[in-house]
């Protein structure tokens, strides 16, 4: 699993945690590894829940409907336990001798305890970790409301809290393996966007665009999140359905990107022009490229996220564009595609060795379009390192 566990360890320690249990699909899948089915397909009502115990928190215990169960079977090794609630039937054939894994799944979804819901389910596990009496946090953001509560009354000897915060903080922080991850699905990003820029030529469409794009990275075996694709003054509005508008020769081309890859997110955005670009959007690019490098060159450990945020604008006022407003210049970026730390001006949160930016300048002006450039760096006590490649400056094509 890529779980920074000694961090949430250490997080436990000092909050008095003797557990911890994620519900959201990306907390399940970061201490897991598991993407749940339940949680993908049914956002609002699936319920998959794993939880980690201060005592030994390589070894999980999940909480799953039976029709799910078989998931538990990708990471049977690190499990403590598991139950599945609810009903659903698999069937034993005649003489069927049963393999290892199939004993296991038999084990969990036939013949083992069967309560009617998750929240019976994790009173059980609770119980049977020896956590009745426990200091246990929650992550509400994956429940029903009134979850905790209930779980409460049905745990009464147990302190419960909200644990969402807590799982996040930790997330804060990445592994080696999960700066691998994501620079992994930054490299297959940038693949998508030159095999965009590789057929851009007078005449193709924003829609011709965005599917080159989702084809080049799922079949480097990514999902495709969010393909934004403009062109010149139409970026002002970025977030509209992709047309059949052709682009021409002295248009911008905006793409605002991301997919995800082994449960890590990319978010990665460049610009360039069909031709010689107007000194306008040259000028503006400039500037926001000047605000970009001022973070990559000064983002440490220890900084607030609104230090930086008041560092770069004012790099990109300086740079010419006077003017320049925005409500933040960047985020963490992980299991979710916005993690901590947020770079707004009013955000107290310090960024830490070992955080991953995902940093970007976008501007929007009526009448010129869209001008972005976005990019991930790890900011280390030695110096931050930028996880792309791909040129950002303003490059003309065509």
């Amino acid at each position: 699993m890529p779980a920074n566990l000694e961090r949430l360890t250490a997080r436990m320690d000092a909050l008095g945690l003797d557990a911890v249990v994620a519900t959201t699909y990306e907390n399940v899948y970061y201490l897991t590894g598991v993407a749940s089915v339940a949680l993908e397909v049914f956002p609002h009502s699936g319920q998959f829940l794993a939880v980690v115990t201060r005592d030994r928190p390589e070894r999980l215990r999940l909480v799953t409907s039976r029709c799910d169960a078989d998931q538990a079977l990708d990471i049977l090794p690190a499990l403590d336990s598991a139950i599945g609630y609810g009903t659903f039937h698999r069937e034993t054939g005649e003489g069927v001798r049963f393999t290892e894994e199939e004993a296991a799944l038999r084990r969990i979804a036939v013949d083992g305890p069967a309560p009617d819901t998750a929240l019976d389910g994790l009173v059980r596990t609770l119980r049977d970790a020896g956590l009745a009496g426990a200091r246990i946090a929650v992550d509400e953001e994956g429940v029903p409301h009134g979850f905790l509560q209930a779980l409460a009354e049905a745990a009464p000897g147990a302190d419960i809290t909200a644990g969402a915060a807590v799982l996040r903080w930790t997330r804060k922080v990445k592994t080696p393996e999960e700066i691998r991850r994501l620079e992994a699905v930054a490299a297959l990003t940038e693949r998508g966007i030159e095999a965009v820029t590789a057929i851009a030529r007078p005449g193709v469409t924003e829609q011709d665009l965005v599917r080159e794009f989702e084809r080049t990275v799922v079949m480097g075996g990514a999902r495709p999140k969010f393909t934004l694709v403009k062109f010149g003054r139409d970026g002002v509005a970025g977030q509209r359905a992709p047309r059949d508008r052709p682009l021409c020769r002295g248009d911008s081309l905006w793409l605002d990107v991301g997919c995800v890859l082994d449960g890590y997110w990319s978010d990665i955005a460049r610009l360039y022009s069909l031709g010689e670009p107007s000194e306008r959007l040259a000028l503006c690019h400039a500037a926001m490229v000047a605000g970009e490098e001022r973070a990559l060159a000064e983002a440490r450990p220890g900084m607030a996220g609104k230090e930086l945020f008041e560092l770069v604008v004012e790099a990109v006022r300086a740079a010419g564009v006077p003017h320049y407003r925005r409500h933040h210049v960047g985020h963490g970026i992980g299991v979710e595609i916005y993690d901590p730390v947020l770079i707004t001006p009013d955000n107290d949160d310090l960024l830490e060795d070992g955080t991953v930016v995902n940093f970007e300048t976008p501007y929007y002006e009526f009448g010129l379009g869209a001008v972005q450039v976005e990019d991930p760096f790890v900011v280390t006590a030695d110096g931050n390192r930028l996880l792309t490649t791909l040129e950002r400056r303003l490059t003309v094509i065509g």
